[in-house]
């Protein structure tokens, strides 16, 4: 059986020392903290340890963490002789930027979805290693890792985790499909443009933007597609029993129906 590892990893210096972010391999770790599903354990490495998870890492079936393409992994490959970006890596950040556009920091989202904050920030572990405060920074760095963890499990079993919105807009909900089995963007096109041309009924996952509704924010929906636009598409929702405008990207899932629909004259003429 295949490991699943969570991990984040905490550096000596920061971007000031080092002459900027293009210098990530310069940065050296002071303190790395992973969770292994396998042995529902958390390992707390220093630097002269981390031959020891990358023996770990060589046997994962799949490694997680919160932006660890663009720091954690670039920051480990000085240390490694395998390539850490030819793991099998679920990058948390980058299934929220594909869901909202934009980067959401770790702990708004775990405030946000899980009630749950950081314990520190990376400047301060940066200070602790200054200060030979090792004990301090495997805490807070064991800290992230269970956020982490918890925020990945969060989202595979809910298909979206929730941030608080810069514009005041109150909570919104961020689909992820870490947990989906199934199309992604891609083959989803493809099956709402098949049920479209073929005027069948099409089921989907579907995540709710926002989250001040009491009822839940993820739904199994049956749709009668009218109109495919872009990045959204219009139909009837026969769960709200009215017209609906959906936007592609909250389908989790998608799967067509043997159900025939005609599209009523009144919404062909409005769709004109």
């Amino acid at each position: 059986m295949t490991d699943t590892i969570v991990f984040d990893l905490e550096t000596k210096k920061d971007f000031a020392e080092v002459g900027g972010r293009e210098h990530l391999e310069k940065l050296e770790v002071s303190v790395l903290c992973a969770y292994s599903y396998l042995s529902d354990k958390f390992y707390a490495f220093e630097e002269k340890d981390l031959g020891r998870f990358e023996t770990m890492l060589a046997s994962a079936g799949k490694v997680v963490g919160f932006n660890i393409k663009g720091f954690d992994l670039p920051v480990l490959r000085p240390y490694f002789k395998l390539d850490p970006l030819a793991l099998p890596v679920l990058d948390l950040m980058d299934e929220v930027v594909s869901g909202v556009g934009f980067r959401v920091s770790l702990d708004n989202l775990c405030q946000t979805t899980l009630g749950a904050a950081k314990s520190a920030h990376g400047l301060d572990a940066v200070r602790w290693y200054r200060e030979g405060k090792i004990e301090e920074i495997k805490k807070y760095c064991t800290d992230d890792v269970r956020l982490t963890r918890d925020l990945y499990e969060f989202g595979k079993t809910n298909g979206h985790v929730l941030f608080l919105s810069r514009d005041q807009a109150g909570r919104v909900a961020i689909p992820v499909r870490w947990g989906v089995l199934g199309a992604r963007d891609g083959g989803l096109k493809k099956i709402l443009e098949e049920a479209f041309a073929r005027k069948k009924s099409v089921e989907i996952d579907y995540v709710t933007r926002s989250s001040d509704r009491p009822d839940p924010l993820r739904k199994t929906r049956l749709v009668d597609i009218y109109k495919l636009d872009g990045d959204f598409f219009e139909g009837f929702c026969h769960l709200r029993k009215s017209p609906r405008i959906f936007k592609i990207e909250r389908v989790l899932a998608a799967k067509l129906t043997a159900l025939p629909y005609e599209i009523p004259g009144e919404a062909q003429t409005k769709l004109l």
